[in-house]
């Protein structure tokens, strides 16, 4: 019984089906002191050997139809059955098991009305499966079967709120176009408006000598060319809104930068430029957007650099995602203007004939590809651009973050916190990163670390050369190293600067928070996580400071 409560702990605080499955037949294997276990999964017609227990994992990945097997009959009929000698029963197949290996197996449904599954265990000797073995095993099933509920309901619940998010990033981003639009169509359209307008009527009066009339048609051409660069420039920055447009394929970016300077050849050949570039990767994206991304930065450089301006374009292997750098010998950037360029409608020369969005295009083609492009505020030779490109299949969380971040200290005067998330399943990370950052629209830099180790090694990294943590969110149960014990492992180590602790965690057992307590967290945090739960911990916390601004909050460090 106390074995059975044990697991059924173990149970709630899965949050993935493999975990589940995994934990299911570890335990049917162990409480029943069987040679093998499996657990299996209902998929229509068939069954799904979804994981086994035990040192030969034969099974693990088979399917099989449910009618004629044994097993099959079970999740049909939601009946347990027990073959006490696998040779004397004509329904087992001579092929389906090791006669010397397996000799008796007892098959229970998951759930007994409209089963999802079944548990099977194996011995290599005679056993008979009593009433006791099959309770105990029916016990387990239906422990489970309101776990995979669970399991379901997460899942469910994790679909939609990333569809939320999706749902909300889209609507921003339509409203930030939305203002653009308006912004042109309320100054920067009606400035050749005006142009326009007012030369012809002096044209139409014929008051002024006939030979400024020239001048009065190419100022009218020179407008008419303004507002309709500018047409274009607006309608380009909002089809980026549509991620449905977004067609990836293999780009070779060496090709992309021959049609760029092709394309200003006349601009580079007034310039003086000089134009290089070092091998480029082949790389995931739409080619239009990389065409436009390059081109940008490209002509940028050679319109506001001297001229004989350098400008070269090199790309690095960051491992997960590509590193492209554009940079030019030119004057460079004030710092106060890094950030600034990526505004829309932001110019920096009076005399620029832009529409000042070039740089808001790029920072939104960079988004749409999950990528991010800033400017190198520490590059002493001129000017300097970077941006990345995500490889096909690597994750990249920490985006909005970083994209977000200067702008932010730029308004507020202070740093976003720093938050190190500990969690040893990539769903349960993932989750409380949706549920804090995008549910409850709370913004702070997020560090991730799947186990004590790699934590306390970022912890210590963090103190020695980076900006340090300010808050740790930590799970109790995790292999290798508890929460609890790197908690204790935390406190005797002084090279790591003080940092508050919020455990963070599916166990409500007295002990566990008594613990958490006696170990000097600042907090314990029931799963799932929320900013309801996580507000009254950060009242007590000093150095931690929660701005609120409508339905947005920023978890501030205390300057």
């Amino acid at each position: 019984m106390a074995w059975l409560v044990d697991i059924a702990r173990r149970l709630s605080e899965t949050r993935d089906m493999s975990s589940l499955a995994l934990t299911t037949a570890e335990a049917a294997r162990g409480l029943l002191g069987a040679a093998d276990s499996t657990f299996i999964l209902r998929d229509g017609h068939e069954g799904h050997c979804v994981e086994q227990s035990g040192p030969q994992k034969m099974w693990k990945g088979v399917r099989f139809p449910l009618e004629g097997t044994v097993t099959g009959s079970v999740i049909l009929s939601g009946v347990a059955d027990i073959i006490p000698d696998i040779r004397q029963d004509s329904r087992i197949p001579s092929s389906a098991y090791d006669p010397a290996a397996v000799q008796s197996i007892l098959v229970v449904p998951i759930r007994r009305s409209q089963p999802l599954g079944a548990i099977v265990v194996n011995w290599n000797e005679r056993h008979p499966a009593d009433e006791d073995d099959i309770a105990i095993l029916h016990a387990l099933a239906d422990i489970t079967s309101v776990a995979w509920e669970n399991v379901r309901l997460l899942e469910d619940l994790q679909d939609k709120v990333k569809g939320l998010e999706a749902q909300r990033v889209r609507i921003e981003a339509q409203h930030e176009s939305l203002e653009v639009f308006s912004r042109a169509l309320a100054h920067d359209l009606k400035e050749p408006v005006r142009t326009v307008r007012a030369f012809s009527e002096l044209i139409a009066k014929g008051e002024d000598p006939p030979e400024l009339r020239d001048t009065y048609f190419d100022l009218i051409h020179k407008a008419a060319d303004r507002m309709a660069m500018l047409v274009d420039t607006v309608f380009q920055y909002t089809q980026l809104d549509d991620r449905s447009r977004l067609n990836k394929r293999a780009v070779d970016m060496d090709e992309t930068v021959r049609a760029v300077i092709g394309n200003l050849a006349q601009l580079i050949r007034e310039r003086g430029a000089v134009v290089t570039a070092g091998d480029l990767p082949t790389v995931d994206a739409h080619g239009a957007h990389m065409m436009q991304l390059v081109q940008n930065l490209v002509s940028n450089a050679v319109r506001h650099g001297p001229v004989g301006v350098e400008v070269r374009i090199e790309a690095k292997d960051l491992g997960d995602q590509w590193q492209f750098s554009v940079s030019d010998n030119g004057p460079g950037l004030a710092s106060n203007d890094v950030e600034r360029i990526f505004l829309p409608f932001k110019r920096l020369n009076l005399n620029e004939e832009g529409a000042g969005l070039g740089l808001s295009i790029c920072r939104k083609v960079m988004a749409l590809h999950e990528g991010h492009i800033w400017c190198d505020s520490g590059y002493t030779g001129g000017a300097r651009f970077l941006f990345t490109l995500p490889k096909p299949g690597a994750v990249t969380p920490e985006v909005t973050a970083n994209n977000n971040r200067a702008s932010l200290m730029e308004t507020t005067g202070r740093r976003l916190a720093n938050v190190l998330l500990v969690d040893d399943r990539d769903a349960d990370l993932e989750l409380t990163r949706v549920l804090l950052q995008v549910r409850d629209r709370l913004q702070f830099n997020l560090i991730m670390a799947k186990g004590g180790k790699e934590a306390l090694d970022k912890l210590r990294q963090a103190g020695r050369d980076q900006e340090p943590i300010d808050l740790l969110l930590l799970d109790i149960n995790m292999p290798g190293m508890s929460g609890f014990e790197m908690l204790e492992e935390l406190r005797k180590d002084k090279s790591i600067p003080p940092v508050a602790v919020v455990m963070c965690s599916g166990s409500t057992y007295e002990d566990d928070l008594k613990r958490a307590e006696s170990l000097g967290a600042a907090g314990y945090m029931v799963k799932p996580p929320s900013l309801d739960q996580l507000k009254p911990m950060l009242a007590v916390l000093p150095d931690l400071h929660l701005d609120q601004e409508g339905r947005d909050n920023r978890l501030m460090h205390a300057a």
